[in-house]
């Protein structure tokens, strides 16, 4: 699949920016176009976390604040972006024939992850960038689960650092679910060029469907070589994916999201959260 359309959600503060690099010159080298979408917070919203009893002057210096800071959010976020586009010469425009590689800077006011959920329908991938912490996490936790389980599309999360480049390397967690399958399918782009690709299973007895080894004869109808590991099992799931992740020098990682079903992961835990909050590369994910 092809992709040509880039939701890339940037409310909240996109540090120095570099990150963004890396995210505008796939879009170039795709002849993608990315929408870097700023939904910002209805003012009227910030009054239902106030307490009660007070005036109507003190509700409306709440709101002014509350929509003074999401101006400046929106400002830092505004110019840290069309840096990165000016930095590597793309296009800032919402037009589909001014390319190659465009993007474009969208304002809308709303709930984030209704936002997202609705607009992620239309996109062929979505890019987050995980928050270094702080009160970040639960509102990026939101619009993650939101991007996962209520567009279809696959996302791409970047650790809190700046990757510079990524996909060189690429392991693929198969645990024989149709969401793994659905992952695979959706990175084909980057496994296509990638120069190494690592299929890795833990505790293989224990899965259902193709193995490893059908995998990889499935990625070679594709042009892609890649290689199997079926992994013993390392404390966790996730620790052992993680550590093998590492092993083999991979810089990004290809799973299914939210594989199990909801009791399960509340009673066992699950990867795909421990994955979202401890991998060092970046990831997709598709659920």
């Amino acid at each position: 699949m092809a992709i040509k359309s880039i939701l890339l959600p940037l409310s909240g503060l996109p540090g120095r920016g570099q990150w963004l690099d890396a995210v505008v010159r796939r879009a170039r080298e795709w002849g993608a176009h990315v929408e870097a979408l700023h939904v910002a917070i209805d003012p009227r919203d910030s009054v239902a976390y106030v307490g009660e009893g007070m005036t109507s002057a003190m509700i409306g210096d709440v709101m002014a604040v509350a929509e003074q800071e999401s101006d400046e959010r929106r400002q830092e976020a505004q110019k840290v972006f069309e840096d990165a586009c000016q930095r590597n010469n793309v296009t800032i425009s919402d037009q589909p024939d001014a390319g190659p590689g465009t993007a474009h800077f969208t304002i809308v006011t709303g709930r984030e992850e209704d936002i997202i959920a609705s607009r992620g329908r239309l996109a062929d991938l979505i890019f987050a960038r995980r928050p270094e912490g702080g009160g970040e996490e639960v509102t990026f936790s939101v619009t993650l689960e939101a991007a996962l389980l209520d567009t279809g599309c696959p996302v791409l999360i970047l650790p809190p650092s700046d990757p510079v480049e990524f996909g060189r390397s690429v392991a693929i967690y198969w645990n024989g679910s149709p969401e793994a399958g659905k992952a695979i399918n959706f990175a084909m782009p980057f496994l296509e060029k990638a120069e190494q690709v690592c299929v890795l299973e833990v505790d293989a007895e224990h899965h259902s469907g193709p193995g490893t080894e059908e995998v990889v004869r499935y990625l070679a109808w594709h042009g892609v070589k890649a290689e199997g590991r079926n992994l013993e099992r390392a404390g966790s799931d996730s620790e052992s994916l993680l550590a093998a992740t590492s092993a083999v020098g991979a810089d990004m990682l290809v799973m299914g999201a939210y594989t199990r079903s909801r009791l399960r992961r509340l009673v066992f835990g699950g990867v795909t959260r421990d994955v979202l909050t401890r991998s060092s590369v970046p990831v997709l994910m598709a659920h």
